[in-house]
């Protein structure tokens, strides 16, 4: 008799180690809007890009800089040219000083950062106390208190890449809609940020747009975790990461960490959760369903159960139609189990789109138009599929579960010669 051989290990997402390799992230507050950031800020902005240079020359090559939009003056907004070339050189008449923190220190730098004080900012980045080499792995849960006080960025740079504004603001918003819910804090800039409680605020581009959405997590006294995948759906669960009194992440969607190289996150990631394959289970101790990376853009058209409204919206390879439908806030598609194919409340209709052709009649040499049916190609029904649909109200020949349709380019040129995605009634 033989010993079955140990299975091998599952490969490590793509996601785990994407982030940057950094030991402090300097966090701008600007007054300008994001919606008017232009995809690179170096254009618009001669603080942005002086302190990139002043950061080469330094050797600071493991400082990384953003600006958030949570810099407001008296609540006025300050409005950016959106379509700026890349390659146009600043206004310097714009005098920029603007406040800062930095992290994972999570303090307030002393002075707002202008062109003209950039030693101030090196004498006070010199004044910190050194940072280990590598900071320290995550590590279970301890008996330490949570954190006083969290920041949660979320990437919204639309400019910079259309995934980011797609999924990102939706992310935010719900964040801080569920802060202020718990009464535990709420948007940056609503209140005093150095009280208790968790601030959120919208950042500029962090790289890894097809991880969209993306978010940082910094709390004091503890980690700088990255994260991406993330949907507005995830705000409650992003936190309770906030304040929770683990240093281990939330792992199956962690990016990476200030101070940890991308290999040293992959392998702390591998060894983890093949020995605690647990740390992948949500709370219904089921396993998180995987993310894909993001794609290109692909335009869907929904329409309501009477054919009265008609909904355009895009979604991005990657995803599902569930999930474009639950982003755009789509009517009748509750999703409760959250796409793990355990309800039907993501059911829709995939009605034919029709297509003529002629056909010659019997025994006539009259050619007449036929319309024939064009259906997307889709996966197969599975078994788990065909069980929930049972419960599917209004259940027809055409129905499936949104949750297990993927966007692709194949079902945008079905939508584009004039298929269809029928929402249900309930």
């Amino acid at each position: 008799m033989t010993n079955a051989s140990p299975s091998a290990p599952a490969p490590t997402p793509d996601l785990i180690g994407s982030a940057p390799h950094l030991n402090r992230h300097l966090v701008l507050r600007t007054p300008h809007s994001y919606t008017s950031w232009p995809s690179h800020l170096d254009s618009v902005s001669s603080l942005y890009k002086e302190l990139a240079s002043w950061g080469r020359q330094k050797g600071l090559s493991d400082v990384g800089f953003a600006f958030s939009d949570s810099g407001l003056v008296d609540g006025e907004v300050v409005e950016w040219d959106t379509k700026r070339p890349r390659f146009e050189k600043p206004d310097s008449r714009e005098v920029e000083e603007l406040e800062a923190w930095l992290y994972p220190d999570f303090v307030k730098v002393p002075s707002p950062i202008s062109v003209s004080n950039l030693t101030q900012l090196g004498s006070f980045y010199s004044s910190l106390p050194s940072l280990p080499s590598q900071a320290p792995p995550p590590t279970p849960q301890t008996s330490k208190p949570p954190p006083r006080r969290a920041h949660i960025y979320v990437c919204t740079h639309a400019s910079r890449d259309c995934r980011c504004g797609d999924l990102g603001e939706p992310l935010y918003q719900a964040l801080v809609k569920e802060a202020r819910w718990r009464k535990i804090g709420g948007a940056m800039g609503e209140g005093d940020d150095n009280g208790d409680g968790v601030r959120i605020g919208r950042i500029s581009h962090i790289g890894g747009h097809k991880y969209a959405g993306n978010a940082l997590v910094y709390k004091e006294g503890g980690a700088g975790d990255w994260y991406g995948f993330l949907r507005d759906s995830d705000a409650g669960r992003l936190l309770d990461e906030a304040l929770s009194p683990s240093e281990d992440p939330w792992w199956p969607r962690w990016r990476g960490r200030l101070g940890l190289k991308p290999e040293v996150t992959r392998s702390i990631y591998a060894e983890r959760t093949a020995n605690e394959p647990s740390l992948l289970k949500t709370s219904r101790k089921r396993d998180e369903r995987p993310r894909k990376i993001l794609g290109d853009p692909v335009p869907l058209v929904f329409k309501s159960w009477d054919g009265e409204d008609v909904f355009e919206v895009n979604g991005f390879e990657g995803e599902s139609v569930m999930e474009v439908a639950r982003r755009h806030d789509l009517p009748s598609i509750l999703a409760t189990c959250g796409g793990h194919c355990e309800c039907a409340t993501c059911h829709v209709h995939i009605n034919p789109a029709f297509s003529t052709t002629t056909t010659s009649a019997i025994d006539s040499n009259i050619r007449t138009p036929t319309a024939v049916p064009n259906y997307p190609q889709l996966p197969p029904v599975s078994e788990e599929e065909e069980d929930q649909l049972e419960f599917a109200l209004g259940r027809n020949e055409n129905s499936r579960l949104s949750c297990q349709i993927p966007v692709s380019k194949e079902l945008g040129s079905w939508i584009s010669a004039g298929g269809t995605i029928s929402l249900p009634r309930y």
